[in-house]
């Protein structure tokens, strides 16, 4: 599994240096101050070293501060302090810095626990009484398929959908811990909302401690990614966890029982008999996927440059293209017959319309390469299901939300093409003017701030299911 580093992008992402800032707070939680000879500690994952060195300084310090003679300091340096890395350059430019730090103190040579090897297949027979890193972020597109399969096989959280790199190795660290063990991380703050984490919040739940979220926060240098420290101790019981929102300087005490599917850090998820789901009155789903967008979205330019017929033409719109005012088209290869989408078969197509039929054959190679429904036609949408309910009128929001909730209403011929888009349901009394008025409410964004995940500054990602789940008082 090294290969995973022969991608550049990899490589720089596990270079990233830990703020000292965060490092401290990190063994802080950890409760690494005091007392620390005999205490068995691995970082799995140390990249340039800088969790690694201050906790060999930390030790060193404690070791001085109880009068413990320097041959003994030495030796269980050895003994208690143990580090993996895998890239090379990084595992031994950290050793030198170690054995740096030896030297200043005056201590004799210490013989390192260090290994320059894959932290998800090194094998041990010890158990740790303290895990503490920051492991490297890889999305599942960056990570080589035999690291994905490798990783599926190995890692229950990471056996259904698109993990990340870190899932892997926070699941790691909780099987080395011992009985009274911890582990401290420094993880992206998605994992406690991306649908791909459940199994990761399971492995959590019964033992996280702590939360330090950092909302908003840049803590890693041209990093936008939200971030977040957690404590999992395996001796915690407690009935609630602490969550700690570092950015506004807030606290709240969470009951464990109510972390189910994605965690929303708030005391009042408790269900209100006098409210109303807004997914039972309205349907909040995701929009037409084409899979080729360049081939279906024209421009006026285009549709008269390649004669392509205005009968098969819709108004195709998404949340920027509103915003910036700019006119789009789709070609529409349906038909609906009382609300009923209506599938126009090949020879038809190209029959009734040669413009559009020619046009798309120029994308035949891409159109066919698609990851496609079953039963899709080569000039069809990849993706068939939103076409049902399309045809009336809707609103049309961003599936990302900045500040406040923009939403835009469109009549039933026009086409979002990115979004959510909502719709009243069949025998409900509310109309799309609640659900506007619902939506645009300072309690729906509230809610948004809670359930959504952090994509950049002040942007959260929200989906179809976040909407429907949302809960609104009666008579909005």
């Amino acid at each position: 599994m090294s290969f995973i580093f022969d991608n550049k992008k990899n490589k720089k992402k596990c270079q990233i240096f830990t703020p000292q800032s965060m490092v401290d707070t990190m063994l802080d939680l950890a409760g690494y101050t005091t007392n620390l000879l005999g205490r068995r500690v691995l970082e799995n994952s140390f990249g340039t070293g800088n969790i690694l060195k201050a906790i060999v300084i930390r030790y060193i310090d404690s070791c001085l501060n109880d009068n413990i003679p320097f041959e003994i300091i030495s030796e269980n340096l050895g003994k208690d302090i143990y580090g993996i890395e895998l890239d090379n350059e990084l595992f031994y430019k950290c050793k030198e810095e170690l054995n740096a730090i030896v030297a200043y103190y005056k201590l004799p040579p210490v013989e390192w626990s260090l290994y320059n090897d894959n932290a998800l297949t090194w094998e041990t027979d010890l158990s740790f009484d303290l895990i503490i890193g920051n492991p490297p972020y890889i999305t599942y597109k960056e990570i080589d398929e035999d690291s994905k399969k490798q990783i599926k096989e190995s890692f229950v959280t990471c056996s259904v959908g698109k993990f990340d790199y870190c899932y892997a190795f926070i699941e790691a660290g909780i099987q080395l811990l011992s009985t009274s063990g911890k582990l401290v991380q420094l993880v992206p703050s998605n994992i406690y909302k991306n649908v791909f984490a459940n199994k990761l919040r399971h492995a959590l739940k019964e033992h996280i401690s702590t939360i330090l979220d950092y909302p908003s926060q840049q803590i890693f240098q041209g990093v936008l990614t939200s971030t977040s420290i957690f404590l999992y101790d395996r001796t915690n019981q407690k009935e609630y966890i602490c969550y700690r929102n570092e950015t506004e300087q807030t606290e709240l005490l969470i009951q464990r029982k109510q972390l189910n599917g994605k965690w929303m850090f708030s005391n009042s998820i408790i269900r209100d008999t006098n409210t109303i789901r807004f997914g039972d009155v309205f349907n909040a789903s995701i929009v037409i996927a084409t899979l080729l967008n360049e081939a279906f979205i024209v421009t006026k330019d285009k549709i008269s440059e390649k004669a392509i017929e205005k009968s098969i033409l819709r108004k195709a719109v998404s949340p920027r293209s509103l915003r910036y005012n700019r006119e789009e088209y789709i070609i529409f290869p349906y038909k609906y017959d009382d609300n009923t989408l209506v599938h126009i078969n090949s020879n038809t197509f190209k029959d009734d319309f040669p413009g559009a039929a020619k046009h798309l054959e120029e994308y035949i190679v891409k159109l066919d390469k698609r990851k496609k429904d079953k039963n899709v036609q080569w000039f069809e949408y990849g993706r068939t299901q939103a076409l049902a309910h399309l045809n009336q009128r809707k609103l049309l929001i961003s599936t990302v939300v900045t500040n406040k909730v923009d939403i835009y209403e469109l009549d039933r011929d026009t086409i979002p093409y990115s979004g959510i888009y909502i719709t009243e349901k069949s025998g409900s009394s509310f109309t799309l003017k609640n659900a506007r008025f619902i939506l645009e409410s300072p309690e729906f964004m509230e809610y948004v701030k809670k359930v959504g995940i952090s994509v950049s500054g002040q942007s959260l990602r929200i989906t179809c299911k976040d909407i429907n789940n949302f809960e609104f008082k009666g008579g909005s």
